[in-house]
């Protein structure tokens, strides 16, 4: 299978509707613009509180301004509303965004970034005494363009419908209250907040300084917790805040620390013989008995941390029957970061082995001999690999095509800087001059010709000629073609 074919395989597989509380999120290409609608479980569309809930929502938003918020146009049919048609946009549920690129939680301030912007707009909602209720992954939107965090519909609207039926799925992220028909307020948005900022990091470890929040904001008591997203939001900022000034203190004493240890390094010591004790058998013997597959294919360079990781997967797959659907969640995200890890390595050794510069200007037939047999060895590294971090095939194409693509066209934007040709460069005509050896002597310079020709940077045969002939001119006059001659020794006779 070659590139192309696994980025149309990969486009294929994507996913057109998506489960949120409400019904199916899906969206359609028309003109152009995305179009976005939900469409209402069945055994929503034939209640008449959840009809009337979406007409008096709607009438809400439409006075309610607010970049995070969508609005959405009720579609009626005979038996009711049966979807909402939702503005314009290029939308996709938060789950959907950290299913099909785990590292985004990674990236520099994704999280802060989404934590803020979830804050306001429910502080802005609470103040018109509406509540989410229910901040699960697949009930909070991203723009795709920019991760911007967008919210649809709202749960203390739903409260006369059966709350078990809506939150089918999602109850972890529901305060309990909720289920016991109690009243829904600010507080029951405290502890689904707190659900959803332990679930985003879930994946790096919750920091310390928000442990203690996160705590404060589940309890399962409302008295507990605190009193309303405002304050909840204040506390997040000032311990961030805080966690900021440390930091910067910490760096100022450690560049001091830095210099000082540079004075006495440089100070002559004698030598200390170290002795390491060895680690800890961090792999069960179990496992070397009965999964040493999956010790094999993780690399003889991986570090400890890796391994550990494979040891956890394994142990984890082995009772993956009694795992929840946020555990097995937590362990495919995992098992496909180790893949995507060990994978780039890989792909990166076998791509640049023929994306060189010898290769790029030797023969075209042994250059596509050598592009099969890279072909080859990635699609065998992606299988090794694949059943080493026990992920579906269909998971590792797609994450093997977009590494193999970005690293493809990095070392060709690197080759092409070289001149190697890869893209198209235009032509232009110049005027040259060529020098004739044949009827020069000792005392006199050769003739030159002048003529008109078109040249392109990517003509390796032609550059390597015009090398031989100016080596030979340096050679024989001691000067380059062009440089100043003196007209006593040499004469310049042109045809």
């Amino acid at each position: 299978m070659n590139f192309e074919e696994m980025i149309e395989a990969r486009n294929a597989q994507k996913t057109t509707k998506v489960r949120m509380p409400y019904g199916f999120f899906y969206k359609r290409q028309i003109e152009g613009k995305y179009s976005n609608f939900v469409e209402f479980h069945d055994e929503l569309v034939d209640n008449i509180f959840f009809t009337n809930s979406v007409k008096h929502e709607c009438e809400f938003l439409a006075g309610f301004k607010h970049k995070a918020q969508l609005h959405f146009t009720p579609n009626e049919g005979d038996d009711g509303i049966y979807a909402i048609a939702i503005e314009v946009g290029n939308y996709l549920t938060l789950g959907q965004l950290l299913n099909d690129d785990p590292s985004v939680v990674a990236r520099n301030e994704f999280l802060k970034k989404v934590l803020k912007e979830i804050l306001d707009i429910t502080v802005s909602l609470n103040d018109e005494n509406v509540y989410h209720v229910c901040f699960a992954p697949s009930n909070i939107l991203v723009r795709k363009t920019d991760n911007a965090v967008r919210l649809l519909c709202h749960g203390s609207f739903y409260s006369k419908v059966d709350q078990d039926v809506l939150y089918e799925g999602v109850e972890d992220f529901v305060a309990p209250e909720v289920f016991n028909g109690s009243e829904i307020n600010s507080r029951t948005d405290v502890y689904s907040l707190g659900k959803f900022i332990a679930y985003l990091y879930e994946s790096s470890g919750l920091p310390i300084e928000l442990k203690k929040i996160i705590e404060k904001a589940t309890a399962v008591n409302p008295d507990d917790r605190y009193d309303s997203v405002a304050t909840l939001r204040a506390t997040i900022e000032k311990v961030t805040a805080m966690k900021r000034t440390t930091i910067t203190a910490v760096s100022a004493i450690a560049v001091a620390a830095a210099v000082v240890g540079l004075f006495f390094y440089l100070l002559p010591s004698p030598e200390v013989i170290e002795y390491v004790k060895p680690v800890k058998d961090v792999v069960p013997d179990e496992m070397v008995e009965e999964d040493m597959d999956a010790l094999i294919g993780i690399g003889a360079d991986a570090d400890s941390a890796t391994i550990a990781a494979i040891v956890e997967l394994q142990k984890q797959k082995k009772d993956s029957l009694g795992m929840s659907e946020s555990k097995l969640r937590q362990y495919n995200s995992k098992a496909e970061a180790i893949f995507r890890k060990q994978f780039t390595k890989a792909a990166d050794e076998i791509i640049s082995k023929v994306y060189t510069p010898s290769n790029m200007n030797g023969d075209v037939n042994d250059f596509a001999a050598k592009s099969k047999r890279m072909t080859e060895e990635l699609a065998k590294k992606q299988d090794e690999l694949m059943k080493a971090a026990a992920i579906n095939s269909s998971h590792a194409q797609r994450i093997a095509s977009e590494i193999i693509e970005q690293i493809t066209e990095k070392k060709k934007d690197i080759l092409d800087k070289d001149y190697m040709g890869l893209k198209n460069v235009p032509q232009d005509k110049k005027t040259t001059t060529q020098y004739d050896y044949s009827s020069s002597s000792e005392s006199t310079l050769p003739t030159t010709t002048t003529t008109t020709k078109t040249t392109s940077t990517s003509n390796s045969s032609q550059q390597r000629s015009n090398q031989d002939t100016y080596k030979k001119y340096r050679d024989k006059y001691g000067v380059d073609p062009g440089d100043p001659v003196d007209p006593d020794n040499y004469k310049l006779r042109k045809k």
